[in-house]
This record gives C-alpha cells, structure tokens and sequence, in this order.
C-alpha cells in the first residue's frame, strides 16, 4: 500500500474535492465526518491517529464566521483545541499536518497581505483560528498552515458553495445585490488541494498563502459567476452595510502567496480562469 492521508470532515467543500485529487495522486485515503469522529475528543483523535498511521492528516472541520461571534467558545473548541489535540497525535506517529486556516486574518486596506503581514484580528473567529494555527505548529513540527482564499467547489449539494448558490439567487430574482466594497482572492477548491499536496513533498513546512490569482470585490465576483453561466440576472452593486452581520470581518481578504512562489510551487491559475472551469463542471452536475 502506498502513502496514507486521513481527513477529517470528509464531507465538507475542501475535503471531498481533496479526496478526489488524492485519490488521483495514488494516495490511500480515509475519510471521517463528524458523526464518526469527534476531533474534540482526545480519545477519539488518538484512536483514529493511531490506527490508521497515516502520513499526512489534512484538519477541514470548522463553523461559520458569525456563529464563532455567538458563540466564541465553540469556535475555540475546533478552531483551537480540536488543532492542538490532532497535531499532537500526529506528532506521535509522524505524520505530516495540514491545517486550514482563512484569509480574514488581516485588515481593511484594500491591498494582497502576505504571510509576512501583522495579523489584525477583528473577528473571534480569526482570533480562533489564529490560535489554531499556533496549536498546530507548536505541536507537530511537521506542519504546514495554509491560508486559503474565498473558497467555493464541490457540488451542488454542499451548502457553503458560494457560486451555486448565487445562481440559484440569480435564477429566483431579476435583480441581485452585491458588496462593491469587500475584497478577496475567489479559490477553487480543486486547485488548492493540488497545491497543498505539491506542497507535501517539498517537506518545507511552515505557513502558505494559497489562492488563485488576483483580487475581486464581491462585486465583481458575483458578475463573473452570472456571466460564466451566460445569465443576464441585473446585478446591483451596493455596500456592504446591506448585508448586516454580527461579524466586523475585514474589508480585505486577498492575499499574496510569497512562500509558495519562495518554495518553487507553480501559482494556481487566475480566479476567473478557475471560475470558468469550475463552473463548466458545476453544469455536468446539475
């Protein structure tokens, strides 16, 4: 049997679609969801660890932005917590971690933030996954931080896929809206998990920035999905004070991905060639 990679949250976004790459790349994947593993349960993490010795744990588990503001305790429990207790086991058996971090890690000057940016941690759930980012590293030494972008992939059945569900918005409505004045790098989750196995095999741990190329309000993210599906929904850009959160998450969330391009990784392509791929993809599936 080759190389072994255990993910945990198997059914999220970024995890089914790193499945199908690992897959690909001849890796042995073991997948859990929740129900079958508890990442806050010492127990559980150590069982599942140190059964399966894998060679590379991929952490995905996480909740939502403005739940982490409700309930800042659930989001140290598995942003932070549940990321020391795996990293801990995979220090014992050595494997290679992988956590996923986030972009809104940063502040509202509108510019791409690299790994060697301050933090400015406006939101209780970046200052729980900054956190976790720390539990990680100080507890396996073989780690890598990834910090993606604005993530959208996988099916149509999976709830946090930001361009599905715009166009099920487009095709409800006549007019949508739009924030002009927040920014991001949009990721293709297929792209980022190529990325993050590339990134494996260098051995050069540390902290990653990965995205696709460049930078979009949700603006302009909103009128390339609709375009891509050949719609003709109006699109009305407006501030973000429309959308009320709890949240005071950052204006800017687009990064630069230095370390990749130190490390010799081929850059995942430009957002809206990803975007036009994904969403011919998306097509086959509806």
């Amino acid at each position: 049997m080759g190389r072994k990679i255990l993910i945990t949250g198997i059914h999220g976004m970024l995890a089914s679609d790193l499945s199908i790459v690992a897959n690909d790349t001849g890796l042995h994947v073991t997948g859990y969801t929740h129900s079958q593993l508890d990442v806050t349960d010492p127990k559980q993490v150590s069982q599942a660890i140190h059964s399966v010795k894998p060679d590379i744990v991929v952490n995905t588990p996480g909740i939502g932005v403005d739940e982490c503001e409700r309930y800042p305790s659930n989001g140290y429990l598995i942003h932070s917590w549940a990321s020391g207790l795996i990293a801990r086991s995979c220090e014992q058996v050595g494997a290679t971690l992988i956590y996923i971090s986030t972009c809104g890690l940063f502040g509202d000057e509108i510019k791409f933030y690299s790994e060697y940016d301050p933090v400015e941690l406006k939101t209780k759930y970046a200052r729980s996954k900054f956190s976790g980012e720390h539990e990680a590293r100080i507890n396996c030494h073989n780690t890598f931080v990834i910090r993606p972008g604005w993530l959208y992939g996988g099916t149509p059945d999976h709830k946090r896929n930001f361009v599905y569900q715009r166009y099920l918005e487009a095709k409800r409505s006549s007019t949508i809206k739009s924030a002009i004045d927040k920014y991001g790098s949009p990721t293709y989750t297929i792209d980022l998990a190529k990325c993050i196995l590339s990134l494996v095999d260098t051995k050069a741990y540390g902290l990653y920035h990965i995205t696709n190329g460049g930078m979009a309000s949700r603006y302009d993210y909103v009128q390339s999905i609709l375009q891509a599906f050949n719609m003709t929904t109006h699109i009305e850009a407006v501030s973000s004070s429309e959308f009320p959160r709890l949240s005071p998450v950052p204006d800017c969330e687009a990064l630069e991905n230095l370390n990749l391009k130190f490390v010799g990784i081929d850059q995942p392509p430009a957002w809206e060639e990803s975007l036009q791929r994904y969403v011919n993809t998306l097509k086959t599936l509806m």
